[in-house]
């Protein structure tokens, strides 16, 4: 271990072995801080138990690849923002609520505007008059379809 040591701190410059060997050290010493440090922003963004941080970043330290390996079959599956969201299309859903299709806040089914960024949500029928989603074709009360529905991707 010691030769190999002191064969890579004292080469010479016109030996290409020496320098390629270097090369593919360095090249894998990259490699390893590049997978640690995703690893390490991962588990950040998929969990707040510090504990499980801590010891999936050293497992990634220690093992490498197969620390990879480990950590791709444990890690949970979603990130903490898609839980956030979830959560969100949950809680609407109990509280019989829609999401805002502009700032994803909670909106009563009652709202034509979100009271919290004034995006119009919804659009009264021209038959029956009742409040139906901007995203419906027809409308489910009275059946009529919606005169004022907007062409997406350049068409007609």
């Amino acid at each position: 271990m010691n030769e190999i040591l002191d064969y890579l701190i004292n080469f010479q410059p016109d030996d290409w072995f020496g320098i390629s060997l270097r090369g593919v050290f360095v090249y894998i010493f990259i490699l390893w801080v590049a997978l640690v440090i995703w690893v390490a922003r991962d588990v950040v963004g998929r969990t707040k138990n510090l504990v499980f941080q801590v010891s999936v970043i050293l497992l990634a330290i220690v093992l490498n690849v197969f620390g990879l390996l480990i950590y791709l079959i444990i890690r949970p599956q979603k990130t903490l923002i898609e839980k956030y969201h979830e959560d969100l299309e949950h809680k609407a859903l109990a509280e019989n609520e829609e999401l805002c299709p502009k700032c994803e806040k909670p909106l009563p089914l009652v709202f034509q505007f979100c009271p919290h960024c004034g995006e119009e949500a919804r659009q009264h029928c021209k038959k029956c008059h009742k409040l139906v989603s901007k995203n419906w074709l027809n409308c489910p009360y009275c059946g009529a379809k919606k005169s004022s529905q907007k062409k997406v991707g350049g068409e007609g």
